[in-house]
């Protein structure tokens, strides 16, 4: 059986090794030199950089010795500190009560709380319904809380009104389910299984960055016989009799055909689908169309001192601020730089093609710098533009009409006996490296059994993701 994956990213590579390790020709198609997609790191000078900050964590015990064994156990163990700047002050993120009440004026404080015991009385007598971001939080929160912790900076990083963001987002984001579990959680530990806990520890590759897991799993794929081809422009999925029968690819101007059992999609499916030969229909391309992303500028500020954090990340809510969030590679693991220098990740949030989209590295990082400088992290001059990356597909958006569209695209797809699509990108989902990875696991056991192991339930609901 031959299989044709469409992208190098975690789930792409994690199905490939699958499949190859049962025996099965496998061939891997990505567009980038480098395999990874989101989870790839890179070296400039003695400097590993990441895509912003990426930590695995997960309760499934067999998953955790198979990332083990991808990478040689070569891993470290954190224990995670994040942490949101507000108003002058650090609280700790996910929220912890005590943090809260000792980090808030008091006035401020005394209306939180009063915003909160309102809230709950109007809950028994007009039920506030979960119907955008913005409702889901503050039901949960109060509008005190909503407007200082969350939705300031949901609606900066998203760059679009809370109440047009689906509820979905609050429902896998946000660490207590309300106020009160925030309480209960800061005074007592979570039950072993709880479902909505908060993750304090995770695992990270001792050398070479959050890549290091694409890496070892694009050697050990090549190891098992399988075949990676970069720098690939996979120009149309010629459909015949219900299923993909080709897959047409241009490398180093050559034009490649492949005839496969099975295609597995993890590239963004918006973009595969407009691939499609014949075309897809036109309700089919309006709500391709619909769909839409977020793209991410990280800028890597140089600086010549040990620290500037101690946390791993930062975020930063502030409409004054540009940058959303940052990261200290360094505190991830220590060889991510030298002992006596470290580099900051600043995150700036845009629109592919946008005015912050098209910003240079010298632009990108004189706007960080002068943030940075701005809440006290940084002196005038302290640190030096070291590199920019650009990322279009980061964040699918959750809009309110995003479920809908999505089930729109299924008539095109779904009634092809060979066609799979899975992963963050293939399945417009918003998950973590550990879902990306599982879901790449099931679908190529899917594929090699005939019987579906249910890969698009992964990170399908609404629990938690930590």
């Amino acid at each position: 059986m031959h299989v044709v994956v469409l992208g190098a990213g975690l789930a792409g590579l994690s199905a490939a090794w699958t499949l190859a390790k049962e025996g099965h020709r496998v061939t891997v198609l990505e567009k980038e030199d480098h395999v990874g997609g989101m989870a790839s790191s890179w070296k400039v000078g003695p400097y590993t950089l990441d895509h912003g900050p990426h930590r695995f964590h997960t309760r499934d015990e067999e998953l955790l010795r198979h990332v083990y064994e991808i990478l040689d156990n070569q891993v470290v163990i954190r224990e995670r500190r994040s942490r949101i700047y507000l108003e002058g002050k650090y609280f700790d993120y996910p929220l912890k009560a005590l943090n809260v009440l000792k980090g808030l004026d008091v006035f401020l404080l005394a209306r939180a709380l009063a915003d909160y015991a309102w809230i709950r009385i109007v809950q028994w007598f007009r039920p506030i319904p979960d119907t955008h971001f913005e409702n889901w939080v503050i039901k949960r929160f109060g509008r005190t809380l909503y407007r200082l912790f969350f939705g300031t900076y949901t609606s900066k990083a998203w760059r679009m009104p809370c109440n047009e963001i689906s509820a979905d987002w609050a429902a896998q984001r946000i660490a207590q389910a309300n106020l009160w579990d925030t309480i209960k959680k800061t005074l007592n530990p979570p039950r072993e299984g709880e479902v909505r806990s908060l993750v304090t520890q995770f695992w990270y590759p001792a050398f070479g960055g959050i890549g290091a897991l694409s890496e070892g799993y694009a050697k050990k794929l090549v190891q098992q016989g399988g075949e990676l081809e970069l720098r690939v422009n996979v120009q149309r999925l010629e459909l015949e009799g219900g299923r993909v029968a080709r897959v047409v690819y241009e490398r180093d101007g050559r034009t490649h055909t492949l005839a496969p059992d099975h295609v597995i999609n993890t590239a963004p499916l918006p973009r595969v689908l407009e691939l499609f030969t014949p075309a897809v229909a036109p309700e089919v391309r309006r709500a391709l169309d619909a769909l839409k992303y977020i793209g991410i500028v990280f800028v890597y500020l140089e600086v010549q001192k040990p620290s500037v954090v101690p946390d791993h990340w930062v975020y930063l809510p502030s409409n004054e601020l540009t940058i959303h969030r940052i990261s200290e590679f360094k505190n991830f693991s220590d060889s991510a730089a030298p002992g006596d220098s470290t580099v900051i990740c600043c995150e700036i949030t845009c629109r592919p093609g946008d005015e912050r989209w098209n910003l240079t590295l010298a632009e990108a990082a004189r706007i960080a710098e002068q943030d940075l400088v701005s809440i006290g992290l940084l002196q005038p001059g302290e640190a030096r533009g070291l590199d920019l990356a650009k990322l279009p597909f980061a964040y699918p958006v959750y809009d309110l009409t995003y479920k809908q569209n999505l089930e729109a695209l299924r008539p095109a797809y779904k009634p092809l006996a060979n066609f799979h699509t899975t992963g963050r990108q293939g399945l417009y989902r918003y998950n973590n490296m550990d879902h990306s990875i599982a879901m790449g696991r099931k679908v190529a056991r899917t594929v090699a059994k005939g019987v579906d192991h249910g890969a698009a339930e992964v990170a399908g609901g609404k629990e938690y993701f930590g």
